[in-house]
C-alpha cells in the first residue's frame, strides 16, 4: 500500500466519523441530566469534563509536535507516542467524554467515549496494516512494546532503541490547535442548553445521571 493510498484511505474514514458524530446531538438534545443543576454531584462532574475537555486539547497538541509532517513518513515512538500508538485518537476519545460531563451526565460521558473508542479503534486498525508494509519488523517491535489505545503508564527499557530524532512543525501544530478549539465549545453549548431546557423551551425526554 502506497503512503498515497494510506492517506486518501485514511481520509474517507475521518469523513464517515464526521457523518456520523452528528448522532452525538441526539442525548444532548433530548436528555437531561438528573442531577439538580445547582448540586455538588453535578458541579463536581461539570469540573472534570472541563478537565477531560482541556487535557484532550493539550494532549492532541502534544501528540502533533511529533507527528505532525512526518506520518506515514518516519516511525514515530517519541514524546507521547511512547505510551499509546495512538495519542491523538485516545486524547480525541477523551475529549468526547468530557463534553458528555459537561452537559452533568456519568452516561452520556461513556457513551460518548465508547463511540470514540469504537470509531478510532476501527480507524487504528486500518492504519495499522499500512504501517506495518511501510515499517516492517520496527513498527511490529513498537506494536509488542506499545499498546494501541490505552496508554501505559511506564516506558520500557527498548523505547530509544528506535525513536528518531524531535522536529516539530509549527504549521501542523496551529492546525491540531484549531481543530482542537471545537471541544472548547461545549462549554458554552452546555450552557446554552441548559439554560434553554431551564425556560422549557427545550423539552428533554430523559434524565440521565
Amino acid at each position: 500500500m502506497s503512503e498515497t493510498t494510506a492517506a486518501f484511505q485514511q481520509s474517507k474514514r475521518m469523513r464517515f466519523f464526521w457523518l456520523v458524530a452528528p448522532l452525538l446531538l441526539v442525548p444532548i438534545l433530548f436528555a437531561q441530566s438528573a442531577w439538580s443543576p445547582w448540586s455538588l454531584s453535578r458541579q463536581g462532574i461539570e469540573i472534570m469534563g472541563y478537565a477531560f475537555i482541556i487535557i484532550c486539547v493539550g494532549g492532541r497538541c502534544w501528540a502533533s509536535l511529533y507527528i505532525g509532517g512526518r506520518k506515514n513518513r518516519e516511525l514515530i515512538a517519541n514524546g507521547p507516542y511512547q505510551y499509546t500508538r495512538n495519542p491523538l485518537y485516545f486524547f480525541s476519545s477523551l475529549g468526547l467524554a468530557g463534553i458528555g460531563l459537561t452537559f452533568g451526565s456519568l452516561v452520556i460521558a461513556a457513551i460518548y467515549f465508547l463511540f470514540g473508542y469504537v470509531v478510532f479503534a476501527y480507524v487504528s486498525s486500518r492504519e495499522a496494516l499500512a504501517l506495518d508494509e511501510l515499517f516492517g519488523d520496527a513498527y511490529r517491535k513498537y506494536c509488542q512494546e506499545v499498546p494501541a489505545f490505552f496508554p501505559r503508564v511506564r516506558r520500557s527499557a527498548g523505547d530509544s532503541a528506535y525513536q528518531s530524532p524531535t522536529t516539530f512543525t509549527p504549521a501542523a501544530l496551529k492546525r491540531t490547535a484549531i481543530d482542537s478549539s471545537c471541544f472548547l465549545l461545549a462549554i458554552p453549548a452546555a450552557e446554552l442548553i441548559k439554560s434553554l431546557q431551564f425556560a422549557e423551551l427545550l423539552d428533554p425526554m430523559w434524565r440521565l445521571f
